[in-house]
C-alpha cells in the first residue's frame, strides 16, 4: 500500500501543470460584463482538480486563446468538492 501511494505521488508531481497561462492567453481581456461590439467565437470550460479558481480561469483562458479570441467573459464558477469549474464565452473584438 505504501508503494502505491509513493507511485501516485510521483506521477502527480511529474505531470505538467495544465493551467499555466500560455503567452497568447496572457494577452486576453477578462470582461466583467458581456461585451456588446464583439463576436462570440466559442464556449470554454476551465477545470482545476484541486479547487483553484485562478487555475480553472487560466485553463479557460488558454482554451479561448487557442480559438484566437481577444477576451473572455466568465458566465459561471462552480465549485464541486475538490474541483473548480469555470464556464465562459470567448469573444473576438475588433
Amino acid at each position: 500500500m505504501k508503494y502505491l501511494i509513493l507511485i501516485a505521488l510521483s506521477v502527480a508531481c511529474a505531470s505538467k501543470p495544465s493551467s499555466e497561462l500560455s503567452k497568447e492567453a496572457k494577452e486576453l481581456e477578462v470582461f466583467v460584463n458581456k461585451p456588446s461590439n464583439c463576436n462570440v467565437v466559442g464556449k470554454v470550460v476551465g477545470v482545476n482538480k484541486i479547487g483553484s479558481k485562478e487555475l480553472a480561469l487560466n485553463d479557460a483562458l488558454n482554451q479561448a486563446a487557442k480559438m484566437n479570441a481577444t477576451g473572455l467573459h466568465v458566465n459561471q464558477e462552480v465549485p464541486n468538492g475538490n474541483s473548480m469549474t469555470v464556464y465562459g464565452t470567448a469573444y473576438k473584438c475588433e
